[in-house]
């Protein structure tokens, strides 16, 4: 397996809530697989408090691979504390450039009725965009873990200066996504207006997974009253 489809099948383990359950043989684990494998940025998404997993909001035919399989869809997760989580999964030949608007990512709020949906709708501000596998430990660090030569203390993993590692132990990821971890939050590399598009170039049998957290003091327009 790939880099790429390990990091998809990682994702897509966080985004649908399935346990996260180390079956390898960790002494012989790759430096790359525990790199994936200890990405606290996508382990906070499985530990979300809101306990509720993602959603296929669309499936779409892409060109086959070998194995005469291909499409690409968009997941999403509804996050404590008003963030999304996205993904954006390339399971075709080749890579592509996916493509998701607002009003597809929120699509149950803009057409469920019932009062908890009236008013605002999320697609109508703008939200930035972090990425989360841009702070991927490299792979030195975690060959240095592997081998037992790594010095960094708990309180250390959990500074602001540390991206890759988080000590949940210490500090719960809940705690530590409302002080705004960047270890947890992964890196803003965007932002997307109110109704626009997220764009991103997806590997083959690859992903993107993003957290969006609505820009603070954007306007919302008002929503039509049935």
């Amino acid at each position: 397996m790939t880099d790429d489809e390990y990091k998809a099948h990682f994702s897509m383990w966080a985004m649908i809530k399935s346990p996260l359950i180390m079956g390898t043989n960790i002494p012989k684990m790759t430096a790359s697989t525990y790199s994936i494998l200890a990405n606290p940025a996508v382990i906070a998404i499985s530990q979300d408090s809101a306990g509720t997993p993602a959603v296929r909001v669309w499936n779409r035919k892409a060109d086959l691979d070998e194995y005469d399989q291909g499409s690409i869809s968009l997941w999403v997760m509804a996050l404590s504390g008003g963030d999304y989580a996205i993904a954006l999964l390339n399971a075709g030949a080749k890579e592509l450039q996916l493509n998701a608007t607002l009003e597809e990512i929120f699509i149950d709020k803009a057409t469920t009725a019932g009062g908890a949906t009236r008013g605002p709708l999320p697609s109508s501000k703008g939200w930035d965009i972090y990425d989360l596998w841009a702070n991927r430990m490299d792979d030195t660090m975690a060959s240095s873990i592997l081998q037992g030569n790594a010095t960094m203390t708990g309180s250390m993993m959990n500074s602001t200066n540390s991206t890759m590692l988080y000590n949940a132990t210490e500090t719960p990821y809940a705690d530590g996504v409302k002080q705004n971890n960047t270890a947890l939050l992964g890196v803003k590399t965007s932002s997307v207006d109110a109704r626009g598009t997220i764009q991103a170039t997806v590997p083959r049998h690859g992903i993107a997974m993003y957290r969006l957290r609505a820009q603070a003091g954007a306007s919302m327009s008002k929503r039509d009253e049935l």
